[in-house]
């Protein structure tokens, strides 16, 4: 039997395909087919799973551990796949009552115990870090909300974001977590987003209207970050998305001053083509043309130099507070 030809074989186009339960077809083929003959009926299949996972018969030898952690991911993905049958499907979603709740609460408490994980923040940090969704679910289903806080402020989408996990932002974004929260810095989804250039949760966030101009305690937004760590690919996402490029830090650092400061020279020419400001002066004085006539890149001294010049004669389209739309997709 190929794992095409195994009753469980939809769960590969889901994202648990990661988990394909593998060594429990492999060695427990009649317990796959029972759990596929079950799908379907979600009290049958809840009580075959309890049976299998919480056995009270003395004579079962019970699963290998890795065929165990196997079942449990089957049932984790179920809470959260469902059934695959188109009539399974179109039937009404019930109201899942208080028992029910306290039910998912309890068994998902239990199947961590069962994986030696500790019911805690620190832990539900570490599968989030991972991208462990299934693990993820029952943190979820044990009691953590989904905007939780660990110890820096920050939710559980922020730490999806910062890891780049793209599947597991969309998950808890489905499932109600804020776009727009802040840590304790004033930071959002989309700044830890863009400072590690993760282009694609950043795509993710404002197709959910996360807020582009979000601005830190610091006054850093999201285009600052991007620009200063040399990421064109979220810089790019974030014009299209009408950033506004001349916001100012704290310190007076723009998004093209530090473009400038650190050298990433299609940064520049991507902000100054898109009506970025070279009038930005730093609170020690520091101007950002002072700053590109250092630079050790000849294009970056001289974009900037001729930048300032049309700008300084009125020449330059720099983008005001309103920027006017843009025409086409800056890629």
């Amino acid at each position: 039997m190929t794992e095409f030809e195994s009753p469980l074989a939809f769960l590969l186009s889901t994202p648990y395909a990661s988990r394909y339960p593998r060594k429990l077809i492999e060695g427990f083929p009649h317990v796959a087919h029972r759990i596929a003959a079950l799908w379907d009926d979600k009290d049958k299949l809840g009580e075959y799973f309890t049976e299998l996972m919480v056995s009270n018969r003395p004579n079962r030898r019970g699963f290998p551990p890795e065929v165990g952690a196997e079942i449990v991911y089957l049932s984790m993905a179920y809470d959260l796949h469902g059934p695959v049958r188109p009539t399974a499907q179109a039937a009404p979603e019930a109201t899942t009552s208080p028992r029910e709740d306290a039910w998912d609460h309890e068994r998902a408490v239990t199947e961590l115990e069962r994986l030696d994980i500790p019911v805690t923040m620190a832990q539900f940090v570490r599968a989030l870090e991972a991208g462990d969704q299934p693990l993820c679910s029952l943190f979820l289903h044990a009691g953590f909300d989904v905007d939780s806080r660990d110890a820096r402020q920050w939710t559980p989408l922020m730490i999806a974001c910062f890891h780049g996990r793209e599947a597991l932002a969309l998950e808890l974004i489905r499932l109600g977590a804020s776009v727009d929260a802040q840590d304790a810095d004033g930071y959002t989804p989309l700044h830890w987003a863009s400072v590690n250039g993760y282009q694609k949760v950043g795509e993710v966030l404002v197709r959910r209207q996360a807020e582009v101009n979000a601005v830190s305690k610091a006054g850093i937004t999201p285009l600052l970050q991007a620009a200063a760590r040399g990421h064109l690919g979220v810089v790019r996402l974030l014009i299209e998305r009408k950033a506004k490029l001349n916001l100012a830090a704290t310190d007076g650092s723009t998004a093209l001053l530090k473009a400038v400061a650190n050298g990433h020279w299609e940064i520049v020419n991507t902000l100054l083509d898109a009506g970025a400001s070279t009038q930005a002066t730093m609170k020690n004085g520091t101007t950002l043309v002072d700053i590109a006539a250092r630079s050790k890149d000849e294009r970056i001294r001289e974009r900037i130099a001729i930048a300032a010049r049309m700008e300084a004669r009125g020449d330059a389209p720099i983008q005001r507070d309103e920027p006017p739309p843009l025409t086409g997709t800056i890629y």
